[in-house]
């Protein structure tokens, strides 16, 4: 089953915020969204900026990320700044983007 290009977007960004590993993050993001009754298939932008103000900050601390508080409020300042296509796609800026590899 393919994952939507926001839930790709938001593990990536989660596994370079933080300690996590990609399964780590992955899965992480994969469970709350159950939790919400969402899937990652078909995640819009809107119903993830939901879960990660109300549901990742407790999830992120169970995981012993530090501060998840300011983690999360960070990927939904980002998340607003995304563009994804009609599609749920990312802009080619956006991929490219994800290339450097440097934890930020």
């Amino acid at each position: 089953m393919a994952e939507s290009a926001v839930f790709q977007w938001v593990s990536a960004r989660l596994e370079l915020r933080t300690s996590l590993s990609r399964i780590e993050a992955r899965g992480t993001v994969r469970l709350v969204l159950k939790d919400a009754g969402l899937e990652a298939s078909n995640v819009t932008a809107t119903q993830m900026e939901v879960v990660l103000r109300k549901l990742m900050v407790s999830a992120l601390s169970k995981r012993r990320v530090e501060d998840s508080e300011h983690v999360c409020a960070r990927l939904v300042a980002e998340l607003a700044q995304a563009e994804f296509d009609d599609n749920g796609t990312e802009s080619a800026y956006d991929v490219f983007s994800r290339f450097d590899g440097s934890k930020r």
